[in-house]
């Protein structure tokens, strides 16, 4: 999947909107003036984004959304959200600051909507496959699964529509935890449409392995 110089600022500008326009323009390899008319087109304010993210340093934490606010957009979107919005089990990252990528991909002929929250700096490369491969490049050949959680719902409307699933479908929730060298370093969240899909697990694989069926 390859990210347009447009999507490389929104996303950036999402992670950090104290970066200045001159900030933005140099990581990406653009003008400060293209970078404005961006932000312009895409209706987006650094400074109301500083703001809205001081809001939200200064909540509580919360669980996960109830699935009738359930939420998405289909291109890659970065922001920082609090540890503690996370029930996972991941104690030590509690009082931290996390990274949430989202996005709607195609892989083959399934489509999912994932989720990935990291400690860690996420970089965007021109082209992935998944949003692991937004971590730290050092990380990438040495990521382990270190845990899996399968969860049926009745999928969400928003759900339904960007997985292109018949209405009153149901939804896989597939949660993994990724580590390194036993350590934890992201948490993965991928939805897809139950129907047809096929799950396999292996003695000599740790990770689930996702298929599609007629």
């Amino acid at each position: 999947m390859e990210q347009s110089i447009k999507a490389q600022v929104i996303a950036l500008a999402q992670v950090d909107p104290f970066l200045t326009v001159k900030d933005l323009a140099e990581q990406v390899g653009t003008t400060t003036r293209y970078v404005r008319t961006i932000l312009s087109e895409a209706q987006l304010s650094l400074h109301e984004m500083r703001r809205d993210y001081a809001k939200r340093l200064e909540r509580s934490g919360r669980s996960s959304l109830p699935l009738e606010d359930f939420k998405i957009q289909k291109e890659l979107t970065i922001a920082k959200v609090p540890g503690q919005t996370l029930a996972f089990g991941l104690q030590d990252w509690a009082e931290l600051e996390l990274f949430q990528a989202r996005a709607v991909y195609r892989s083959s002929s399934l489509i999912c909507y994932a989720e990935l929250f990291t400690p860690e700096q996420l970089r965007i490369p021109a082209r992935y496959e998944s949003l692991r491969e937004l971590l730290p490049v050092s990380y990438l050949e040495r990521l382990e699964v270190s845990k899996q959680k399968a969860e049926v719902f009745p999928a969400p409307d928003a759900l339904v529509a960007v997985l292109e699933l018949p209405k009153q479908s149901q939804a896989l929730k597939l949660t993994t935890l990724l580590t390194v060298a036993d350590a934890p370093v992201a948490l993965e969240i991928r939805w897809l449409g139950l129907e047809h899909l096929i799950l396999k697990w292996s003695q000599r694989v740790a990770e689930v392995e996702v298929g599609f069926g007629k």
